[in-house]
């Protein structure tokens, strides 16, 4: 279970900051609902097409309305070195810049102990949902 749980936490931070923000339709129900400004269940071109664009334009750094291969790079490299912090911030008990094994397993239990919110040695997918939910808000507050 801790190999499944490690696993999955290192896949997630290894991906999710190099994921790029080109276009894409949505697929959760909060993000089409967000994009269905006169909720009619339908998601229009003219509601998705300048989302689309103000997302994709957050790259473009010298603001010449293009976004150029070296500015993708750019903003993908800026979130790598925001995560490998975050990570190193949250995982390096003893801030000598690596995470050896115990500190992984510190980590991880702590994070289990944190979602298993009725303490019967279990997390279901409730309880996992909810750990996230928790993360995320003061997340949101901060941007």
């Amino acid at each position: 279970m801790l190999k499944i749980i490690t696993a999955t936490l290192l896949a997630a931070a290894f991906t999710l900051p190099a994921a790029a923000n080109e276009p894409t339709m949505p697929r959760g129900e909060k993000i089409f609902a967000r994009l269905d400004a006169n909720k009619d269940g339908k998601i229009t071109l003219d509601e998705l097409k300048p989302k689309a664009e103000k997302r994709f334009l957050k790259f473009d750094g010298d603001a010449d309305g293009a976004v150029t291969s070296a500015e993708i790079d750019a903003v993908l490299k800026a979130r790598i070195e925001k995560r490998k912090a975050r990570m190193m911030g949250r995982m390096d008990a003893d801030k000598n810049g690596a995470v050896s094994r115990a500190e992984l397993d510190q980590f991880v239990e702590a994070l289990f102990n944190e979602a298993d919110a009725d303490k019967d040695g279990g997390v279901t997918l409730a309880e996992a949902q909810a750990l996230k939910r928790t993360k995320r808000a003061p997340e949101a507050g901060a941007n």
